[in-house]
């Protein structure tokens, strides 16, 4: 056998023994009992993928009285994942004393238009679910928060909604982990021709569009929504948002940016930091308790 026939078994071997594959490490608290919600629809006008609708799971903590509850939105690029890849996310958060829920959302677009368009109908309906029907599903006192997660297009979605007032439950805060994409304009610019094809695609750009796209990619970007949309009520005192990005330049600037957007738009208590993973590992590496990024959040919803 050749050589690169080893070398490539051990790289599949090292990926399968990486120790950010967390779920089979970790374990519920003894103290803890879970209930699990499968497949409970949000938007019931909106398609995810191929037909199924948007949905999402939920973990209610059933055994203690939930602190709050957790709402993660997955990566993907805006045209794939999953609600199913949370690598123990929701055991880390459930023995941090949080309901933990993974939405599914659309990833093409429904009229040929902008998918973004879509995911913002989707956005909007898990405000008003989150509003009228998590009590039902995950009762807690009214006034425990709801954070919402996102990783990568999950934060960009969770940004882009919060640019544009999307988010009316008082109490709600957001944990944005590793998106370059908040000042889209600027990412647009930098992108090689690849991406920028597939960033006209994503909002909605053609032959027959009628709109600039310069306009369309200010439309679609957090960063330019804040600085020149119209304006947006400030959240509770009680509400921040916490940026872990990585080391990349442009993901931490553009998260810097953001950041103080928030503080000076909305008055939200913001924080960035930046962690030495790659953007796969910084998701994974949050289920991980013994890991910088989780022992930061651990920190930050405890208190």
């Amino acid at each position: 056998m050749t050589s690169s026939f080893w070398k490539s078994l051990i790289r599949c071997r090292n990926i399968l023994m990486k120790p950010s594959s967390r779920r089979s490490t970790i374990r519920l608290r003894p103290d803890i009992a879970v209930k699990y919600h499968s497949d409970v629809c949000y938007a019931p006008t909106l398609n995810a993928a191929h037909g199924s609708k948007v949905t999402l799971d939920a973990y209610q903590l059933a055994s203690i009285s939930a602190k709050g509850t957790v709402i993660f939105l997955h990566g993907g690029g805006l045209r794939r994942g999953s609600k199913r890849h949370i690598l123990g996310k929701d055991l880390f958060f459930n023995n941090l004393g949080y309901n933990f829920l993974s939405c599914n959302y659309p990833l093409s677009a429904e009229g040929g238009g902008s998918v973004i368009d879509d995911q913002l109908l989707a956005l909007r309906s898990l405000d008003q679910w989150v509003i009228t029907d998590l009590p039902i599903l995950c009762p807690t006192a009214p006034s425990t928060p709801v954070i919402y997660l996102g990783h990568s297009a999950g934060s960009y979605l969770l940004a882009l909604g919060l640019s544009k007032g999307l988010f009316s439950k008082a109490h709600t805060s957001f944990i944005f982990v590793d998106s370059a994409a908040y000042d889209l304009s600027k990412r647009y610019r930098a992108a090689r021709q690849s991406a920028r094809l597939e960033n006209e695609r994503l909002v909605g750009h053609d032959a027959s569009t009628t709109a600039s796209l310069d306009e369309l990619i200010k439309k679609y970007s957090p960063v330019e929504c804040l600085l020149n949309g119209a304006s947006l009520a400030h959240r509770d005192d009680k509400a921040w948002a916490y940026f872990a990005t990585t080391l990349k330049r442009f993901s931490h600037d553009s998260s810097l940016i953001l950041a103080s957007l928030l503080m000076t738009r909305l008055n939200m208590q913001t924080t960035v930091k930046a962690y030495p993973f790659s953007h796969t590992d910084i998701s994974q590496e949050i289920a991980n308790p013994n890991s910088e990024i989780g022992r930061d959040l651990a920190r930050l919803l405890s208190k």
